[in-house]
């Protein structure tokens, strides 16, 4: 088979278990993918495929292609998917060309299980401890970086199925959800045990639950966010028209508040506003973006032969001085240092 991901070209086989479940079955599906049914040169780029292959298109890194190791178990019901995932270290980008070549529209639910992980989405990152939950959409570019000896159960459900209970779902990701108490531990609980009942022949059942389990994520969701200033349908529209429209123009040194309320159509004042009820400004997040995308950049080895200055000028950044000094009041550290500081990575 041949496909091309992040610039590389793979050759392999592809190995499929099908666990006991009738290949021609639509409705009730699992499947496994496992590195060490390849051969060792082979096994990075097998997880690269298996990976879009089990979610969406996303590329994916890892500093030790060679040593990798990871399995994937996915069991694919009539509304939605459950996987459990785990292996070595490794970061997955869900790119804005990903994006634009599939019509994927989905909701993706990691619960950790075992070490740590990062889900960055909206310029937000939820760190995720064993029992810890968070949210990610996939029609926007996200990040996620999963530690060495990792597991999750991942829960792939349609956009559409959450929306329709929680229309504010989208303003809700990269948010931790804990699950060592109150509704998180339901979520969690429910989550974990849903495979032990959603291979039922009854199709009547097996649609109950899946549509159960949706209402439980959405009421962690709601819960979680209970305590935020609620947007209206179209504020939540205007804010994520402008942070779309700031995330895509980070590079253009005039990018200011100003620009953005001309784009999206509404007075600075009024675009403010919808902004301050997330206790942020249009210029603070326009700052924050641009921080925390040098930040990323400082900590991708694949920039390391690209200087500060240039990956700075990259997200708008005329001034160093200024970058340097606004950089290590936020990160702690100036951007040479936090650069050579491979602990952030952790």
């Amino acid at each position: 088979m041949l496909l091309d991901l992040s610039g590389k070209t793979c050759y392999f086989v592809r190995t499929r278990h099908y666990l006991g479940i009738s290949r021609a079955s639509v409705m009730d599906v699992q499947t496994r993918f496992d590195t060490n049914d390849v051969s060792t040169s082979d096994r990075f780029a097998y997880w690269r495929e298996s990976v879009c292959d089990s979610y969406v298109q996303l590329g994916c890194e890892t500093e030790n292609p060679e040593i990798f190791s990871g399995a994937i178990e996915i069991a694919r019901h009539s509304i939605l998917s459950i996987s459990k995932v785990a292996g070595l270290a490794h970061t997955v980008e869900r790119r804005k060309r990903d994006i634009s070549a599939t019509a994927d529209d989905f909701f993706l639910l990691s619960l950790q299980t075992a070490r740590t992980s990062h889900i960055t989405q909206f310029g937000k990152t939820a760190i995720l401890q064993p029992g810890d939950m968070a949210l990610y959409s996939t029609t926007d570019p996200y990040e996620l970086f999963v530690s060495d000896n990792f597991s999750q159960t991942v829960v792939q459900l349609p956009a559409s199925k959450l929306l329709e209970r929680l229309p504010n779902a989208q303003m809700l990701t990269a948010r931790n959800i804990q699950g060592q108490s109150g509704i998180g531990k339901l979520v969690r609980d429910n989550i974990l045990a849903f495979s032990e009942h959603a291979h039922s022949p009854n199709q009547t059942l097996q649609t109950l639950i899946q549509e159960t389990l949706i209402d439980l994520i959405a009421t962690g969701l709601a819960s979680e966010g209970a305590n935020a200033v609620e947007l209206s349908s179209p504020e939540q529209h205007v804010l994520l028209r402008a942070k779309t429209y700031i995330r895509n123009n980070l590079g253009n040194p005039d990018l200011d508040r100003n620009r953005v309320a001309e784009e999206v159509g509404i007075s600075v004042r009024r675009l403010n506003d919808i902004f301050s009820k997330h206790d942020e400004s249009i210029s603070a997040f326009i700052r924050r973006v641009r921080l925390e995308s040098v930040a990323a950049d400082l900590r991708d080895s694949r920039f390391d032969r690209h200087s500060i200055s240039e990956i700075a000028f990259r997200y708008g950044f005329s001034n160093m001085q200024n970058f340097s000094t606004i950089f290590k009041g936020i990160f702690g550290h100036s951007p040479r240092a936090y650069r050579v500081d491979k602990s952030q990575q952790e």
